[in-house]
């Protein structure tokens, strides 16, 4: 318990510290090595001190066991495709990329949206941006209940590997997009817009 007083009391230091600080927009640089000072390996270990201490006894008043975790080495020989799972991700709309030799295909739960609104921009080959517009129902004004979201959206995407917008394809079936992107590693395309046609 005093151990993390203590890490209370540094953490609050360290915020009283950065709202101190007083940014000069014409030479920012100053600013951002007093903030590098603040928050050095100490912070961030007092940081990771209080998120383990904070999970640590979520857990034991929820009565789970926490089994042990064991360090194995990788093997070199041995790669397999990185899954990263965003189940609790605020992003919207909710998104699965996947990655074949040729190509990286996003689907993308859309449902209800105006097809004629999707705009899709990719920058340096690698960060995909995707705006567009959901349509209200037109019994909207009648609406007792409403648990679905309406109106513009916005997606920024990092993909795994670079692509390239020539010979990206779109589908739009069931309230599902899908965009299929070429993989591309030599780099010539800095930014590109264009509207899907579905």
């Amino acid at each position: 318990m005093k151990n993390l007083q203590e890490t209370m009391k540094q953490l609050q230091k360290a915020s009283e510290s950065l709202s101190k600080l007083s940014l000069d927009h014409e030479h920012p640089w100053k600013a951002l090595s007093q903030m590098n000072q603040i928050l050095d390996a100490n912070f961030w270990d007092h940081l990771t001190n209080l998120t383990t201490t904070t999970a640590s006894h979520a857990t034991q008043q929820a009565g789970e066991i926490i089994p042990a975790v064991s360090k194995q080495k990788k093997k070199a020989k041995e790669q397999q495709p990185m899954i990263v799972s965003r189940s609790n991700s605020n992003g919207f709309p909710a998104m699965d990329i996947f990655q074949t030799e040729h190509l990286v295909i996003l689907c993308c739960e859309l449902p209800g949206f105006a097809r004629d609104s999707l705009e899709v921009t990719l920058t340096e080959q690698r960060t995909l941006e995707l705006k567009g517009m959901i349509k209200k129902p037109d019994h909207n004004r009648s609406c007792i209940l409403q648990e679905r979201a309406y109106g513009a959206f916005y997606r920024l995407i990092e993909l795994p590997v670079s692509v390239s917008a020539k010979g990206m394809k779109a589908q739009y079936e069931d309230g599902i997009l899908e965009l299929y992107l070429p993989r591309d590693g030599t780099p010539k395309e800095r930014k590109t817009t264009f509207r899907a046609k579905l």
